[in-house]
């Protein structure tokens, strides 16, 4: 069987302290202290796919887009300089990037579209495991069906200039490639300084990742 108890009180029991007194107010500041099972899975951002992961990535490094909770669903851009522009048989997108926006020593340059090919590149290597890139973008020409052995170029993804970066698809998808590109995988990776970690099996970039 299954029973349901409550308790309250009435307008005359005054002693129970039930019902009649106001909900304080709350105020800004101050600290909110979290419990939970698990933790930051990964600093990689080719890597990470957990909450507590994406809290630290998106806090100290930037992808090429956003989503603000204050402004609804709309897409914001961070390293993007405004929205992909899109061809009209939906096959292809092109970004462009702001300038200005620096890795931290010992990388300590500008970022390139190079640096965020390169991010996604690493993402279809078995190096790097990750768990979305082979489902999201795996309508990027030349994209891997399977994780490669080490980091290999992906012909779809092209770098015509050092603030220009072209997606090519196989697809009419890029409205859905659109909305994947507020995921890690697009935090530029500088290549000559992660290549050395991402030629290990798994990478060790990991511990030595460059904000």
């Amino acid at each position: 069987s299954f029973g349901v108890a409550a308790c309250g009180s009435s307008d005359d029991d005054k002693s129970s302290g039930g019902g009649s007194s106001a909900v304080p107010k709350g105020k800004k500041g101050g600290t909110v202290t979290a419990l939970a099972a698990g933790d930051v899975d990964y600093m990689d951002p080719g890597q990470t796919y957990y909450t507590f992961g994406y809290q630290v990535a998106y806090s100290v490094q930037r992808a090429l887009y956003y989503y603000n909770p204050a402004t609804g669903q709309k897409q914001v851009p961070d390293i993007a300089d405004g929205d992909p522009e899109i061809t009209a048989d939906n096959k292809s997108l092109t970004i462009k990037l702001k300038k200005g926006i620096k890795f931290s020593p010992p990388v300590n340059r500008e970022i390139t579209s190079k640096d965020i090919k390169y991010a996604f590149e690493r993402g279809f290597s078995s190096n790097v495991p990750n768990a979305y890139t082979s489902l999201y973008f795996a309508a990027i020409e030349g994209a891997p069906a399977k994780p490669t052995t080490g980091v290999k170029p992906i012909s779809g993804i092209q770098t015509p200039d050092d603030s220009t970066l072209v997606l090519k698809l196989t697809k009419p998808v890029a409205r859905v490639i659109q909305a994947a590109l507020v995921m890690p995988i697009t935090i530029p990776v500088p290549e000559e300084y992660a290549a050395e970690f991402d030629a290990k099996n798994p990478s060790t970039y990991n511990e030595n990742v460059v904000f």
